[in-house]
């Protein structure tokens, strides 16, 4: 009897995706001290920066199809995205945000953080 049969073997590109999934985890918890009222959103066709005092929902362009994440209550979360496993909806309220698939990564800051750099 073959008891590894039904068992699927993870591949590299999954196990890399999960790798940087806890890394960017680990790194936000590290760097971003506290609650930030700025979100602060990376796609490939640029950043992008919303108060989290208003709320809304926002869509954002990635390689697979679109990405919406919702502000309210001072607090963001994914809720829709193209990608297959849907982890990123499942992170819920989170100050550091994920969709790896459609390569949109967004995290929490002060308004001097992000001055700080723009300036």
């Amino acid at each position: 009897m073959r008891y590894h049969q039904g068992v699927r073997r993870i591949k590299a590109g999954d196990a890399a995706a999960v790798i940087i999934y806890i890394a960017v985890g680990i790194a936000s918890v590290m760097l971003l001290p506290g609650k930030g009222n700025v979100l602060r959103v990376s796609t490939e066709n640029g950043e992008y920066a919303y108060s989290l005092d208003n709320d809304g929902i926002y869509s954002f362009q990635g390689p697979i199809g679109m990405t919406e994440i919702e502000i309210k209550d001072g607090k963001a979360h994914v809720i829709s995205s193209p990608c297959r496993g849907k982890d990123c909806i499942r992170q819920g309220y989170s100050s550091s945000l994920c969709c790896l698939p459609n390569k949109i990564i967004a995290t929490t800051a002060s308004v001097e953080e992000f001055d700080a750099e723009a300036g």
